[in-house]
């Protein structure tokens, strides 16, 4: 791909929870066929903004040294990091910061984007103040609901959600080209917690990848879901039932974990999801904006 100074694209790095697919320790049924099938493999949550040769991330995951080898080959050319957007402090959020250090890539200042929880858990803590103290990133501290012109085509606006907040904020991110614009949203404890209605916001941007972490709240049974919160693809639909078709299509279920049967395109929870008009994200799915 040919990326101009004006085009913007989007790119879905990732499409998994923190965990990943397969997913670590799981000999269940849900990752046998994925441990055996490499082809079935899908990377951590996780979006790339191409603008020109700017390459901004939302969120930097521990796929990212795989993350970054996507990116290449859309552009034909070594993947430079403008500028990582954090979403908030859970595992499979940031801890790809790590492979910037002195050990593996011992980048220079790339801008790191952070709300101020975000970036006070980040220097008070080794080994990511020694990313800052040797000046492999430079954190910038970012304001809800203040848009950051990161260039001439891209504007990225940060918006707080609830969320299990133990280390930072968690927010969401609005990334708008002059022609588009797009949500995404992959972790919330419940659309009915958040003071903005989802519905409104779907209406009002072209594109939304929303937290569809489970399909519905019976696929753990070994855990407390009241300790990991999100609202559930089946609680979702529901909420977004009152939406037109043309705006349904506009929703993308992702941050998928690895018990959600709507990672296999045969299962009839993915043809619920599609037949309702929702659509599912997928690792490299390459969005024009």
């Amino acid at each position: 791909m040919n990326q101009t100074d004006e085009s913007v694209t989007v790119v879905v790095l990732g499409t998994a929870q923190d965990g990943g697919y397969p997913h670590t320790g799981c000999l269940e049924e849900c990752c046998l066929e994925a441990w055996n099938d490499p082809k079935l493999k899908r990377q951590i949550s996780s979006l790339a903004i191409l603008s020109g040769k700017d390459c901004f991330l939302i969120d930097i995951t521990p796929d990212i040294k795989y993350q970054l080898k996507i990116i290449e080959k859309i552009i034909n050319d070594n993947a430079k990091i403008s500028g990582i957007f954090i979403s908030h402090a859970h595992i499979g959020h940031y801890i790809g910061l790590l492979e910037l250090g002195l050990e593996v890539m011992n980048t220079h200042d790339v801008p790191v984007y952070v709300m101020p929880r975000m970036r006070s858990f980040l220097i008070g803590n080794a080994p990511f103040v020694q990313l800052v103290e040797l000046n492999n990133i430079s954190l910038t501290t970012i304001i809800e609901n203040i848009p950051i012109q990161v260039n001439s085509n891209v504007r990225i606006t940060p918006f707080q959600v609830p969320h299990r907040n133990e280390f930072s904020e968690t927010v969401g991110y609005k990334i708008q080209s002059i022609l588009k614009s797009v949500l995404y949203i992959s972790d919330i404890d419940s659309w009915n917690e958040w003071d903005i209605n989802i519905n409104e916001l779907i209406e009002d941007n072209d594109i939304s990848f929303l937290d569809g972490t489970f399909y519905d709240k019976t696929e753990l049974n070994n855990r407390d879901l009241s300790t990991i919160p999100h609202p559930s693809i089946r609680e979702s639909m529901k909420q977004f039932s009152t939406l037109d078709i043309i705006d349904r299509k506009k929703v993308y279920f992702t941050h998928l974990n690895h018990t959600n049967n709507v990672l296999r395109d045969d299962s009839k929870e993915c043809a619920d999801v599609m037949s309702k008009g929702y659509q599912i994200a997928s690792d490299g799915m390459i969005f024009s904006i």
